[in-house]
C-alpha cells in the first residue's frame, strides 16, 4: 500500500516553504526549497498518519449526493499538530480551512477542506490529532448565485463556425437551447468556480431559459439541473465538480465482484428486496406546469406511492419522457446488493487497481450464490457511495450500490445493450 496525505500550507505560517527575502535559506536566489507565489502548496505529512476514513456519496438513488467526508488521525506525541506549539515543524499551519489531499497507490481518493482539528491528550503521553474535512459540496452549499439566466451563456449553432457550425455536433444547439451540463457550467462560472476543477458532460436534456432568482444557493440549483437529466452532481475523488449525462455511465467495462473465485472477492453486508424506492405515481414539475405518469397495476398491487421531481426542463415533452422513465424504473419492488465490502489485502495487483480506481457513478457486476446453493444471482449495480478505512493492518473499501433495474438501453454495450426485463429504452 502506498498512501500519501498532504496538507495545504500558506505563506502565513511560520513553517511555510515560500521564498522570503533576507531569509538565510529561503531568501537565497536559486535555492530549490523556496516556492514563489502565494496561495496554498501541498506538503506531504504521510509519515505522521496513523489511519484515515473516507465517506462519499449517498445512501439511496433519489437522494442528493452529500458532502464527502474525511477523518485523518495523526501521531501528536511531540505536539507536531498542536496549533499552539511554536516548536512544531508545522507551526502556523495547523488551522481549519486548509486543503487536504489523499492518494492511494498514486490514485486520488479525496480532496477537500479541513473543517476541524480535534486534539486528544492521553495522561500517559499518547496524543492524537484528528483532521475532519469536507469536500467541495460543502462550499457549494454556502455560495449563492447572482443574476444568472442559463440561456444567456449557452452555445448556439453558428453557421461556418469550426465547432458550433457542425450539424449534429454535441456543442452547437439550434435556437440557443441550453443543455443541462451547459447550465451547470454557467452556474459555476457565475460563482467563480475554477475551470480546472470541473468534469462536466454536456448533457442531453434542454433546460428552461428563465432567470434564476438572485440568492439561490448554488448547490440547490446544480442538483435541480442534475435531476432534470436525470443524473447527479458530486465532487470527484480529485476534487472536481462532476456531472455525468444520463447515458454515459453505462458504457465501458464493469468490474466483476463474485463469491466463487471468478472475480474480485467481497463480503456481502446487506441485500435489499423492498419498497423503499417504489413509486407508482410520478409528478414532474418545472417553473410553469406539471405532468404525471401513473401505473394502475402497481397501485393495485402495492397501494399508491407518489414522488415529485422538480426540474428545469423546458418542455412538456421532456417532462413526460422523464416521468415515464422514472415510472418504469420505480413502479415495482427492487432487488439490489446494497453494500459490499472488499478487503484490499486479499486482492491481486490488478484487482486492487480496479477497486482503487472505482468512482461514484461507475458500474460493477455482482455475482452471489446464497449459501453456495446455485444458481447464482447476478446483477449490475451503480456505485452511489464509497467508504474507505485505511490503517497499517487494515485496508477495506465498502461500496453502496443502486439497482440498474430499468436502466437505459445503450446500443452495442455488452451489459446494457440487450433488451431484457431490467432495461428500458432511453430518451
Amino acid at each position: 500500500m502506498t498512501v500519501k496525505v498532504e496538507l495545504g500550507f500558506t505563506s502565513a505560517g511560520a513553517s511555510a516553504p515560500f521564498f522570503r527575502l533576507n531569509d538565510p535559506e529561503l531568501g537565497v536566489l536559486g535555492n530549490t526549497e523556496g516556492v514563489l507565489g502565494g496561495g496554498e502548496i501541498l506538503i506531504d505529512v504521510t509519515s505522521f498518519v496513523r489511519d484515515f476514513n473516507l465517506d462519499r456519496g449517498k445512501t439511496r438513488e433519489l437522494e442528493r449526493f452529500q458532502a464527502g467526508q474525511a477523518s485523518v488521525r495523526f501521531n501528536n506525541n511531540d505536539r507536531t499538530f498542536d496549533p499552539t506549539f511554536e516548536g512544531s515543524p508545522f507551526a502556523g499551519q495547523i488551522e481549519p480551512r486548509r486543503q487536504i489531499r489523499i492518494t492511494v497507490d498514486d490514485v486520488a481518493q479525496y480532496e477537500g477542506t479541513i473543517d476541524d482539528w480535534n486534539i486528544d491528550y492521553d495522561p500517559g503521553g499518547n496524543s492524537i490529532a484528528t483532521a475532519k474535512a469536507f469536500d467541495g459540496i460543502a462550499n457549494l452549499a454556502n455560495i449563492r448565485l447572482e443574476s444568472l439566466t442559463p440561456g444567456s451563456s449557452g452555445a448556439v449553432f453558428i453557421l461556418n463556425d469550426l465547432f458550433q457550425g457542425v450539424l449534429n455536433g454535441t456543442d452547437g444547439l439550434l435556437g440557443g437551447d441550453v443543455r443541462t451540463g451547459q447550465a451547470i457550467e454557467a452556474a459555476l462560472d457565475n460563482i467563480g468556480w475554477p475551470t480546472t476543477k470541473r468534469d462536466v458532460d454536456t448533457g442531453l436534456a434542454i433546460v428552461e431559459e428563465n432567470p434564476i432568482e438572485d440568492g439561490t444557493i448554488a448547490l440547490d440549483y446544480l442538483q435541480k439541473v442534475a435531476r432534470s437529466e436525470p443524473s447527479g452532481v458530486f465532487i470527484s475523488k480529485s476534487g472536481d465538480v462532476k456531472f455525468v449525462e444520463r447515458n454515459a455511465g453505462f458504457l465501458g467495462a464493469k468490474p466483476l465482484l463474485s463469491d466463487d473465485g471468478t472475480g474480485i472477492p467481497y463480503t456481502i453486508v446487506s441485500v435489499i428486496f423492498g419498497t423503499e424506492l417504489l413509486f407508482n405515481e410520478i409528478i414532474v414539475t418545472n417553473s410553469e406546469t406539471q405532468v404525471e405518469a401513473t401505473s394502475e397495476t402497481s397501485i393495485n398491487l402495492y397501494g399508491k406511492r407518489d414522488v415529485t421531481r422538480d426540474t428545469v426542463l423546458n418542455s412538456v415533452t421532456q417532462m413526460e419522457q422523464l416521468a415515464d422513465f422514472l415510472l418504469g424504473r420505480f413502479d415495482a419492488p427492487e432487488f439490489r446488493f446494497e453494500v459490499l465490502e472488499i478487503d484490499l489485502d486479499n486482492l491481486s495487483p490488478s484487482q486492487r487497481a480496479e477497486m482503487i480506481a472505482l468512482e461514484l457513478g461507475d458500474f460493477v457486476e455482482v455475482k452471489f450464490t446464497p449459501n453456495d446453493i446455485p444458481p447464482a444471482i447476478e446483477r449490475f449495480g451503480e456505485v452511489i457511495s464509497i467508504k474507505s478505512a485505511f490503517a497499517p493492518t487494515r485496508e477495506v473499501i465498502q461500496i453502496g450500490l443502486q439497482s440498474t433495474q430499468g436502466a437505459l438501453i445503450v446500443l452495442n454495450d455488452q451489459a446494457f445493450g440487450k433488451l431484457n426485463s431490467e432495461s428500458v429504452l432511453g430518451f
